[in-house]
């Protein structure tokens, strides 16, 4: 059984701030890498015409990066569960994630070197390989550190605390991934990613002179469980399953939200492609300034209260993308900017939250099983989470086809029916979040894993 820990709630809620940048810092890191490849890889390989030469083969380059998603998604269970049952002196998360963070960079770098100058199968192989490896290195990385929150974070306050940080050093992640373009321009690819990998790996290690993983979390070896035993217990336990079937309605939105502000920019508001920056930083900086909002409020009411008014709150925001026109007296531009500041600011606590229910969740599937698998569980919600963006992803063009641009007869329709159709989702989620069986005791009846009451089994 795993060794239990008597610490007084008021002292484990006293962490050291130093705990949470630590900690967010390699998120920092980790996110400005994969901002880069998302908004850069493609153009590398298959520029627009003018703008360079295609170095793979166009009618293959879907098909192989849909490949190398599911195998990174296939693989990501199995790397939680070694996370989970991991036994060194140093724990069980640190080793996996000291091991992947330079061969992440390292791989990072090599996805813009390829071995010919023109297009070739070889390219299309080389990067096949290449980005599959880093998705296992990244994968190795991520999934132990998701599952590190409920280690440094033993309450509910701490743990919206941490989440906050995490999530706040996300976007900052974005905003210096976002700044690859001027210096593409100056210094080229391959020394581009070479400056980025050079910045983030400091952040990928510096943190370890910070963090520690708690004694007595590792599972003894005779009470080792296996895979099989983990998707058993995820699957009775209730608080993950309305976890679940919420996140898969809310990552459905995110993935069209994010996917179409592109047209919003140049099919709604009929700006140019350049405009798109002006958009996302006011998204950016709106859900930064909203965080610690939301962490009061957590911890003031219920982070469960705060996380259903989001979803409501985004419920009621997402579908005023069908008002935006030359009726109201404001330039299209500022509408746009205006809806999509407002959609940042309801989405805070869906976006900020989810790790500290995720901790919750798997606090009480140790009271069940008596075994910690953090592991299991974030792993199993990242390969959701990448199954809903590849399927939003695909069905996004049969939606934007009601309507693609202003020639059309029914000018942006499309685009413009994403929002209501992601309120509809959002509503939803609410309806079902509504049964998550956690909520917060009435004062002084805390316990030693929070302040929060187990749901009736």
């Amino acid at each position: 059984m795993l060794a239990a820990t008597q610490t007084p709630t008021a002292d484990r809620d006293a962490a050291p701030l130093s705990v949470d940048v630590s900690y967010s810092l390699i998120n920092l890191g980790s996110t400005t890498l994969w901002s880069v490849i998302s908004g850069w890889l493609l153009y590398f390989y298959m520029p627009p015409e003018g703008e360079g030469t295609t170095l793979v083969p166009a009618a293959l380059y879907g098909a192989t990066m849909l490949v190398v998603r599911a195998v990174n998604a296939l693989i990501a269970p199995p790397i939680g569960h070694l996370s989970d049952q991991t036994r060194s002196r140093w724990g069980r998360r640190l080793p996996l994630m000291a091991a992947s963070g330079l061969p992440m960079a390292v791989l990072f770098v090599l996805l813009w070197t390829p071995p010919m100058r023109s297009t070739s199968l070889w390219n299309l192989a080389y990067l096949a390989a290449a980005f599959l490896l880093y998705n296992v290195a990244y994968t190795f990385n991520q999934v132990p550190y998701m599952a590190l929150l409920p280690e440094l974070a033993l309450t509910d306050r701490h743990r919206v605390r941490l989440s906050a940080w995490s999530s706040g050093f996300f976007l900052l992640g974005m905003i210096v991934g976002g700044a690859a373009g001027p210096l593409i321009d100056r210094f080229g690819y391959r020394s581009t990613a070479l400056i980025y990998a050079v910045v983030a790996l400091p952040l990928l290690y510096l943190p370890f002179l910070v963090l520690r993983e708690r004694p007595g979390r590792q599972a003894d070896p005779g009470e080792r469980a296996t895979l099989r035993d983990a998707a058993a217990a995820m699957l009775r336990n209730r608080a993950f399953l309305i976890m679940t079937a919420t996140g898969i309605l809310y990552w459905s939105v995110t993935t069209f939200v994010q996917s179409i502000i592109p047209f919003i920019v140049t099919e709604v508001c009929q700006l140019s492609k350049s405009a798109t920056f002006s958009f996302y930083i006011p998204a950016i900086l709106a859900s930064l300034i909203c965080y610690p909002a939301v962490t009061w409020l957590a911890n003031r009411l219920d982070k469960s209260t705060v996380f259903a008014g989001s979803l409501l709150a985004s419920a009621c925001v997402l579908p005023l993308l069908m008002v935006i026109g030359d009726w109201i007296p404001l330039g299209l531009k500022t509408q746009g900017i205006i809806w999509i500041t407002l959609q940042s600011v309801a989405m805070a606590g869906v976006t900020m939250l989810p790790p500290a229910f995720g901790a919750e969740i798997t606090d009480h599937d140790e009271e069940l099983t008596g075994q910690r698998r953090e592991g299991a569980y974030y792993a199993t919600w990242g390969l959701l989470d990448q199954a809903i963006n590849g399927a939003a992803s695909a069905v996004l063009p049969l939606i934007l086809l009601l309507g693609r641009s202003q020639a059309d007869p029914h000018g942006p329709l499309g685009v413009r029916l994403v929002g209501p159709l992601s309120g509809v989702l959002m509503l939803a989620a609410f309806l079902i979040f509504r049964d998550y069986p956690f909520r917060r005791r009435s004062p002084g009846e805390g316990d030693d894993h929070g302040d929060f009451c187990s749901p009736n089994r």
